[in-house]
C-alpha cells in the first residue's frame, strides 16, 4: 500500500532568524509517501488526508522552535523538515516519507533578510574590522601618482597573467593613464589622457577618502582560501608633500585586496573615478602583440585566495633612486626609461638627485 498525499501550509508558518528584527515567515510544501497508517484513528484515506495537511503548520512551527542551529535558512532546511515530519506523522501512527519540495520565504520576509546581516555569509568575519577611527590622521599634498599593478598564477598550464594601471598627473597639467596586460598569449597596452574634470574629482576624492592612512593597517586575509592559485594586487599612491612638510615626495603601498570593507570601498570608488577618466578622456594608443609564448608563466605569490581576496602583502617601492642621464634636461629612471618630468612615465617613481 502506497498513498501519496501533497501538502502545503494554509498560511505561512513563523519563525525567527539570528541578525534578523522580528520574525520571518515562510510557505512549505511538499508530498508524503504513506506505507502504513493506524486504521483506528484514521477509518477513511479522507481522514488521512485532513490529519497530514491538518497537521503540516503545526509540526513546522514545532521544528522550528527545536531547529539544532540558529540559522534556519542557512541549514539544510527542507531535509531537516523532512525528518521532523517523518518523526512527528510515526507519533501519529503514520507511517510515510516526507519530500518537503519548497520552502520560500514570504515576499515581506524575503525583503526583511535581503536587508540584514543575516543574509551576507561574510558579515560573522566582519564584525571587528578596523574602522577610520582606528587610523592616524596624516596630511599630504596632492596625489601625482596612482599607480595598481597584480599578477596571478593558477596550477594548470599558462594560467599565469600580470597587468598594470597607471595614473600620472604630468607637469603641464595633463593625467596620462596607461593600462597593459599580459598573458601566455599577448600583451596588451593602452594610454589616455584623462577627462580633465574626472581626474580633478579622483584627486579631490583621494584627498577625502583617507586611503593614503589605509596603508597603515595590516592586510587582513580573505576568509575562504583555496590551495591551487596564488596571486598578488597592491596599489601605491604617491603624493607632492612639498608645500605640507620637508618631504617632497611621499608614497603609501596597500595591498587592495585586504579583507578589509573599508578600504575595499574606498578602492572600489577609485577605480571608478579611473574608469571615469578614461570614459570622458582620450585614447592616444592602444596596441596588441602576440607573444607566441607557451610556456607557463610564473608569477610570485602567496597561495590563498577565494572569490575576491588575495593574500600577498603589498610589494615595496622600489629601492634604487632614479638618477639623472647625461643628456641634458632628462633622466634615466631605476626601471630604464628616459624622462623629461618629476616622474617616470613608465613606472611612476619621482626623480631624485
Amino acid at each position: 500500500m502506497s498513498i501519496l498525499i501533497p501538502f502545503k501550509t494554509d498560511e505561512p508558518v513563523e519563525f525567527t532568524e539570528p541578525q534578523v528584527d522580528g520574525s520571518l515567515k515562510a510557505m512549505i510544501c511538499g508530498r508524503a509517501d504513506i506505507t502504513e497508517y493506524d486504521t483506528s484513528l484514521y477509518l477513511t484515506e479522507d481522514d488521512l488526508k485532513k490529519a497530514v495537511r491538518s497537521n503540516i503548520s503545526p509540526i513546522a512551527k514545532d521544528s522550528f522552535e527545536h531547529w539544532p542551529s540558529d540559522s534556519i535558512i542557512r541549514s539544510k532546511t527542507k531535509r531537516l523538515l523532512n525528518s521532523y515530519f517523518e518523526e512527528s506523522f510515526r507519533e501519529m501512527g503514520i507511517t510515510a516519507t516526507v519530500e518537503v519540495t519548497s520552502f520560500a520565504l514570504t515576499d515581506e520576509s524575503q525583503e526583511k533578510y535581503n536587508a540584514s546581516d543575516a543574509s551576507d555569509i561574510l558579515a560573522p568575519y566582519k564584525k571587528g574590522q578596523p574602522t577610520l577611527d582606528d587610523l592616524t590622521p596624516e596630511t599630504h599634498g596632492p596625489v601625482v601618482s596612482i599607480i595598481t599593478s597584480y599578477s596571478s598564477h593558477g596550477m594548470a598550464m599558462n594560467s599565469g597573467s600580470s597587468g598594470r594601471e597607471s595614473v600620472i598627473w604630468k607637469d603641464d597639467g595633463t593625467v596620462l593613464i596607461e593600462r597593459t596586460n599580459s598573458n601566455y598569449e599577448k600583451e596588451t597596452c593602452e594610454k589616455y589622457i584623462a577627462g580633465s574634470e574626472a581626474a580633478a574629482k579622483l584627486r579631490a576624492y583621494v584627498a577625502e577618502s583617507r586611503i593614503a592612512e589605509m596603508a597603515q593597517i595590516k592586510s587582513i586575509p580573505f576568509p575562504f582560501t583555496v590551495t591551487d592559485y596564488s596571486s598578488s594586487a597592491y596599489m601605491r599612491l604617491t603624493f607632492d608633500d612639498s608645500r605640507v612638510s620637508g618631504d617632497k615626495i611621499v608614497t603609501r603601498s596597500i595591498d587592495r585586496s585586504s579583507f578589509w570593507q573599508v578600504q575595499s570601498k574606498v578602492v572600489s570608488k577609485i577605480d571608478d573615478l579611473i574608469k571615469e577618466c578614461i570614459t570622458t578622456g582620450e585614447c592616444i594608443e592602444n596596441s596588441t602583440k602576440e607573444t607566441n609564448n607557451h610556456n607557463p608563466v610564473t608569477m610570485t605569490g602567496f597561495m590563498g585566495i577565494g572569490m575576491m581576496g588575495f593574500n600577498n602583502p603589498a610589494p615595496a617601492a622600489p629601492s634604487a633612486p632614479a638618477t639623472p642621464s647625461s643628456s641634458g634636461g632628462s633622466w634615466k629612471c631605476s626601471c630604464g626609461y628616459e624622462n623629461s618630468g618629476k616622474f617616470c612615465s613608465n613606472c611612476g617613481s619621482p626623480f631624485q638627485q
